[in-house]
């Protein structure tokens, strides 16, 4: 069985604030989601397993491919937990 791509990751006991996101394949990392002001938010490489910028042999197109693909897939992510949320409350409501 093969992992997924990217997996989440968090901590609620000891970094309860924040929640990383885990690319499994080569290059490794953990990103998250950082803010730079209230309209304004990315995802980022906040540390290394393998050494990113040495996997891209100095080609950060591809790292940006890889970063973007990330956002993605964490947006579809959030998307489905609000779905989620919403599905309970109409439960809820029966």
């Amino acid at each position: 069985m093969a992992l997924p791509k990217f997996m989440i990751a968090d901590d609620p006991v000891t970094d309860p604030d924040n929640e990383y996101i885990f690319h499994t394949e080569k290059p490794r990392f953990f990103a998250k989601r950082v803010e730079e002001d209230e309209e304004m938010a990315y995802i980022d490489i906040v540390e290394e397993i393998d050494n990113v910028e040495e996997y891209f042999h100095g080609e950060p197109e591809k790292k940006q491919a890889l970063l973007d693909e990330l956002e993605d897939w964490y947006y579809s992510y959030m998307e489905w937990l609000e779905e989620d949320e919403d599905d309970d409350d109409d439960d809820d409501e029966e």
